[in-house]
């Protein structure tokens, strides 16, 4: 699975694990931070990640990021 995801949307963390749930499909029961993303995210074989606008990824950008690299995502910045 491929999912492109806008990096401006990645600045405010209530508002990023909100974009994530829903562009990722991540279940009801996560729990929007970056300990359940690990969790979701290491269900999910072979999810590719574009970053768009990466220039404006924010610390809370960086990471989510970080998290997706260590369950094995896939993740291509542009």
């Amino acid at each position: 699975m491929e999912v492109t995801l806008d990096a401006g949307r990645l600045c405010q963390k209530e508002a990023a694990h909100a974009y994530l749930k829903e562009r990722l499909g991540l279940p009801d029961y996560y729990g929007a931070n970056l300990d359940a993303l690990y969790d979701c995210l290491t269900e999910l074989d072979g999810l590719k990640v574009i970053l768009s606008n990466s220039a404006d990824a924010g610390c809370c950008a960086a990471k989510i990021i970080e998290v997706m690299q260590e369950a094995d995502v896939e993740v291509e910045l542009r």
